[in-house]
Formats: C-alpha cells, sequence, structure tokens
C-alpha cells in the first residue's frame, strides 16, 4: 500500500515515515514544499521513501502526484506554522485551509478512503464550557486554530457525504528530538534538547507555566495503528499528554544531566497565553475507550530516550 505524507520531511511527518518503515508499510511518499534533508538522512536511501517537492496549496503540484500513483491512505500535516500563521494571514489560508481541501478533493478523484489529519487544541478558545471534550464548541482565537478548525469541518463533511474516513487527532504539545521553530510550545522541546548537546538552554516563559505534552515516538505509534482499523467511530478525537511545568521538565533534565544549564528569560505575552491554556484541561477519555490509546513513555522515559537520541544521532542535532 503506498502512503502520502505531506509536510513529510517536517517534524511529525519525518518520525512517522520511519515508524511506516519499520512497521513494514510499503512505499511512502514524503511530500513537502521545503524538502529538509539534515532531518531525514537516514531515510534518504531506503529504497521505499519516495521525495517529492511540491506545495498542497497548488493543484498541479498534488493532482500530478494523484495520477501517478494510487495511494491508500493519507497523512495531512503539511502546514504553515504560527508565529507565520499570524503574519501572513492569505498565505496561512491557501496552505493550511485550501490546502486541507485539494486534499480531500483528491482523496474523493483519486478514491483514496482514509485521510488522518494532525489537528490542536489551538481550536478552542479561552472562555469554554468545562470540562472540554470533543463536543465543546470550537472558538479559535488564531489563524492556526481558525486553520485547524475549518480543516476538521471539511474532514468531516467529506467523511459524511462523500465515503472517505477522516480522522483528526488534536494533539497537545509534541516535542522529540531535532524539533525546530519558533512555536508557542517549543521552549519545552529546547529545555531538553540544548542540554543533550551540551549547550545551555533558555526558556521564555516563567517556571510554573504548565502544558500539556506527547512525546513524539507516542504519537507516530497512534497515528501508524489508525491504519489498521477498519472503521474509527469519531472524525475527531481529543489527546491531553502530561501536564508539566517548565521547571517539571528542568528537573527531569538534570536528573539525567546534572550541569545542565537551563535559564528563564519570559516573554510576558506568551506567558499570558499559555497559562490562559491552563483553563483548558481537556477530557480525553473518548480516545481511550474507543481506541484503546494510552502514552507508553512517562516524563521520565521520554526525557531520558530524548537525551540518548540527540546523543547517539547527529541528524537530530540542531
Amino acid at each position: 500500500m503506498k502512503i502520502l505524507i505531506t509536510g513529510g520531511t517536517g517534524f511529525i511527518g519525518s518520525y512517522l515515515a520511519r515508524e511506516l518503515i519499520s512497521s513494514g508499510t510499503d512505499d511512502i511518499y514524503l511530500f513537502d514544499y521545503y524538502i529538509n534533508r539534515k532531518r531525514i538522512t537516514d531515510l534518504i536511501d531506503n529504497s521505499r521513501i519516495h521525495i517529492i517537492q511540491g506545495d498542497v496549496a497548488y493543484w498541479t503540484d498534488l493532482i500530478s502526484l494523484f495520477i501517478k500513483n494510487d495511494f491508500g491512505s493519507i497523512f495531512h500535516f503539511g502546514s504553515l506554522m504560527p508565529p507565520y500563521t499570524e503574519e501572513k494571514l492569505e498565505k496561512a489560508f491557501k496552505i493550511n485551509i485550501q490546502g486541507t481541501f485539494y486534499i480531500l478533493e483528491l482523496a474523493r478523484l483519486f478514491n483514496v478512503p482514509k485521510v488522518i489529519y494532525s489537528s490542536s487544541g489551538a481550536i478552542y478558545g479561552p472562555g469554554v464550557d468545562l470540562p472540554v471534550t470533543e463536543n465543546t464548541i470550537r472558538d479559535p482565537w488564531t489563524m492556526y486554530g481558525v486553520g485547524k478548525a475549518i480543516s476538521e469541518i471539511l474532514g468531516s463533511y467529506y467523511d459524511k457525504r462523500q465515503n472517505i474516513q477522516f480522522i483528526a487527532l488534536r494533539f497537545p504539545a509534541l516535542i522529540g528530538p531535532g524539533r525546530k521553530g519558533e512555536g508557542m510550545t517549543m521552549w519545552a522541546n529546547n529545555i531538553i534538547q540544548y542540554p543533550a548537546q551540551s549547550k545551555k538552554a533558555t526558556c521564555n516563559v516563567e517556571s510554573d507555566v504548565t502544558v500539556p505534552i506527547l512525546y513524539i515516538k507516542d504519537a507516530t505509534r497512534l497515528l501508524t495503528s489508525l491504519l489498521n482499523l477498519e472503521r474509527i467511530p469519531h472524525s475527531a478525537y481529543n489527546i491531553n499528554g502530561d501536564w508539566l511545568k517548565a521547571e517539571d521538565l528542568e528537573s527531569l533534565v538534570k536528573a539525567e544531566i546534572p550541569d545542565a544549564i537551563i535559564d528563564y528569560d519570559p516573554d510576558p505575552m506568551l506567558t499570558i497565553q499559555l497559562k490562559s491554556w491552563e483553563m483548558m484541561k481537556g477530557d480525553d477519555s473518548l480516545i481511550k475507550r474507543e481506541l484503546g490509546f494510552q502514552p507508553t513513555y512517562t516524563p521520565e522515559g521520554f526525557v531520558k530516550d530524548f537525551i540518548r537520541e540527540v546523543r547517539e544521532k547527529s541528524y537530530f542535532q540542531i
């Protein structure tokens, strides 16, 4: 079975490709606007990996790919990320919303039965009724969240009316070796990444800021498991992860690297925004009950594994 991953050389896409290779999946097509070859150094020479450069915002880039290949499933991760989504609204619309429509419409035209989408808790906004469940109203307050919410609605339509199974996973902050960027939760990754490389980490939030965290290996294990399920009851699922403070992560890192240097230089606005997240702790009992998902990595476990991976594999260093 051929599998398409948009955003294929990005953080989630590259880890998913490794998981799929190890699980015995056939040909995997990594479709991306910017091909990050360093991130996939270990995959480039694999005969089952096919790297395609293109833009999900352009129909012609996508349709030529679908004409040449018979895909069994699509993982749609191609997305413009914050803060660029707030700075470039038209580009964010074209990539994050129009791009999702193109993927879904091509899945319909070429009879691809399943589209798995990486969504986010950004679909919710401050002031929602608690606890946050899959039925909580989507009221995003960022353009990134708007893109995720509209993509979910589009996917739900194609699921109900166009015979395409659509599944959106509303991930918390995903962390893991080699993640880059300027997102709101990048500090949670940096607290581990830089000490693992014997460098100082600077955290741009206050030490008591709490965010939900899921290790990337648990995320890709869940994504891969969806391929083998014939029918999934719901089209969207919340995932909580572990709610950890910055100082909690610092303590876990220093338990492994006693001489780690972690400084704090809080951005006041970012701190306020993230502290508002603490009021939106969700209920993820649905995915546990229906799909049996439980993270296999404890916080202590993923910090230890994260550090080991960075030190053993040069392509995870930044």
